[in-house]
């Protein structure tokens, strides 16, 4: 595995089936080194031909299909505006629509019109009047100047006239099976991210009405029983942001929500990957059932729900997204050593592309070994290892924590541990607590950061190295998000790492409280209120408050336009170590966000590998 493979793997994204079920349309590209960018295209597939590209990219991607025809919409993503294009049978681009502040996302809803989410608003080029939270957003920017408006578009004149209210900002939106209404789920307050509202208009914005108590964090809207019925993905929040994000079906003009996963599981996929080309874990209504995904520990399934809860794929796979309907099922499929493909859910999973089989052959991807544990409280906790090809046990090994906390390693496939594997490096990656897919009570960890999941992960490294895997005396520490969070917290807990990285990471809950996209209601709800009415808290789950106890040799790396774990707690903890006089690197990226490691620009996702690999090698091998 070289530092640079994951610009061989193509990132495949979900499949969308034309209304006969004969056709797919899905999105996928590939890393470009030489230009530094992203080369996505629309690629269709008939169903006993080869993959074949419709569209030339390069920002190409969500395709749309007519309702009753061979047509379909896509979005292709420019520097001064998104443009929303036909793509007709006999090739033709044409394009419809011209936004400059963005696309978010558009539906083909009826005969001759679609549904967009436009981002509405005056950008401030200079100075910034600001009035509202979030101000920015990982990813996005700066979003305190707009709201995301819901719009009907002609799509023969590229006319538009406005659906949602104004003042609102739209999160998701599905037009109904007849094209004559759009459901969709809003924010009425952009400061109470949690409280989502449902509603329903129609099509030609003449009338809107909302459905349910507006206090439910919701996510995704779907329509069932022909039109007679919405399926929404979320939870009443009764155990906080731990709570199961489950299907509930309510009818369309109140708001009685009926449990369609009566599992403790979530809806969707929380499994951890660096080549991931997209997602869609929209439940869909086919032949009078509910079809969707539920994160069940290291895997995600595919599950049904008509007169009862039946598991329809339950492999050892990641689902990473799937379509459904004229009695046919597709999914994008990806495992623990094979980058994703498009299947068909037949007589088993019948593989349909090929486009990762050479790279496979090349890199031939061994399978990491599984094992699990029971924690010193009797709870079984499951985890990966690799072991390198070369070499005699016990190894040097490092310890990778995951982000979230509520997401989990499994059966999706990750280039850089690999990558750490080849060059000589035993991979220890866990679910400790606080981890998606083993229920509520398992990922609840809220106001206990750094506890039971801490005693997890050191436990898991015991168990590794009781298995011979490990070498204690040449053991390192990483991960990125909370990840990062956790490998500061640890390396002022215990001096037993002779290395540490670092990444996106959270050193400081107070400072992070006021300048992150999330962090005014995520720490009042993962700590304990704000910092004002529990600072002791604050401070105490803190790693910075530890950081006279570090010893261990800290690299840090983090983005500029990291507008999740902002950049003031990579220099906190920078500062502080170098004041101390611990050996510590910052390494900054320029033009970069929170998803460099997964959709940063190539050439610094290399260099970024690079500087991990010299770091690694210089305290655990010299």
């Amino acid at each position: 595995m070289d530092l640079d493979d994951f610009s061989k793997v193509m990132l495949i994204g979900p499949p969308k089936l034309r209304f006969d079920g004969k056709f797919i349309a899905f999105r996928a590209g590939k890393a470009d080194l030489d230009k530094d960018m992203y080369n996505y295209r629309i690629w269709g597939l008939n169903a006993d031909g080869k993959p074949i590209p419709l569209t030339e990219g390069p920002k190409d991607g969500d395709p749309s299909w007519e309702p009753k025809g061979n047509r379909f919409i896509f979005i292709r993503k420019g520097d001064n505006g998104d443009e929303l294009v036909m793509f007709t049978p006999g090739g033709e681009k044409i394009t419809v629509f011209r936004w400059k502040n963005g696309i978010s996302r558009a539906e083909w809803a009826s005969e001759k019109a679609s549904v967009a989410a436009l981002n509405e608003g005056d950008k401030e080029e200079d100075v910034k009047i600001v009035r509202t939270i979030p101000f920015w957003r990982n990813g996005r920017g700066w979003t305190y100047w707009y709201l995301s408006r819901l719009y009907g578009i002609d799509l023969s004149t590229g006319e538009t006239w406005p659906i949602s209210p104004d003042g609102i900002h739209v999160k998701d939106f599905m037009p109904s099976p007849d094209g004559k209404r759009v459901a969709f789920l809003a924010l009425k307050d952009r400061s109470k991210p949690l409280d989502v509202s449902l509603f329903v208009g129609s099509l030609d914005g003449s009338d809107v009405y909302e459905i349910g108590p507006g206090n439910w964090f919701l996510l995704f809207v779907s329509w069932g029983r022909d039109g007679k019925s919405l399926g929404i993905v979320g939870h009443d929040k009764r155990r906080g942001l731990a709570t199961n994000e489950h299907l509930y079906e309510t009818p369309i003009d109140e708001w009685e929500p009926d449990d369609r996963s009566p599992i403790d599981r979530s809806l969707g996929n929380s499994l951890n990957s660096d080549v991931r080309g997209g997602s869609d874990h929209r439940p869909k209504w086919m032949d009078g059932k509910w079809y969707f995904t539920i994160h069940d520990g290291t895997a995600v399934h595919l599950y049904a729900s008509g007169d009862s809860l039946t598991p329809v794929i339950k492999e050892n796979v990641s689902i990473e997204g799937f379509d459904a309907r004229a009695g046919r099922i597709v999914l994008s499929i990806m495992k623990v050593n094979e980058p994703a493909e498009i299947y068909e859910l037949a007589d088993g999973l019948v593989k349909l592309t090929t486009f990762n089989d050479g790279f496979e052959e090349r890199v031939k991807v061994p399978r990491p070994e599984k094992f699990s544990f029971l924690a010193s409280d009797g709870v079984e906790i499951e985890g990966f290892y690799l072991k390198p090809e070369n070499g005699n046990p016990p190894f040097p090994a490092i310890l990778y924590v995951h982000g979230g906390p509520a997401t989990a390693f499994g059966h999706a496939f990750m280039h850089e541990l690999y990558l750490l594997r080849d060059k000589g490096y035993a991979v220890i990656f866990t679910n400790p607590r606080g981890s998606e897919g083993y229920g509520e009570e398992f990922r609840d960890i809220r106001r206990h950061y750094g506890e039971r999941d801490y005693m997890d992960l050191m436990e898991a490294v015991d168990e590794a190295i009781r298995r011979g895997i490990a070498d204690p005396n040449r053991l390192a520490v990483m991960g990125g998000s909370y990840g990062g969070f956790m490998t500061n917290w640890i390396i002022g807990h215990t001096d037993r790492f002779k290395a540490a990285v670092t990444m996106r990471s959270i050193s400081d809950w107070i400072s992070d409280y006021g300048t992150t996209d999330i962090g005014f209601f995520f720490n009042p709800e993962h700590i304990g209120g704000t910092p004002w009415e529990n600072f002791q808290a604050y401070w105490e789950k803190s790693p910075i408050a530890y950081v006279d106890r570090v010893k261990t040799p800290t690299l840090i790396i983090h983005s500029l336009d990291d507008y999740r774990c902002w950049l003031s707690q990579a220099l906190e903890l920078f500062t502080a170590l170098k004041v101390r006089g611990v050996d510590t690197e910052l390494v900054l990226f320029p033009d970069e966000n929170h998803d460099l490691s997964r959709k940063g620009k190539p050439k610094h996702r290399v260099f970024r590998l690079k500087k991990i690999l010299e770091w690694l090698d210089s305290h655990l091998k010299q």
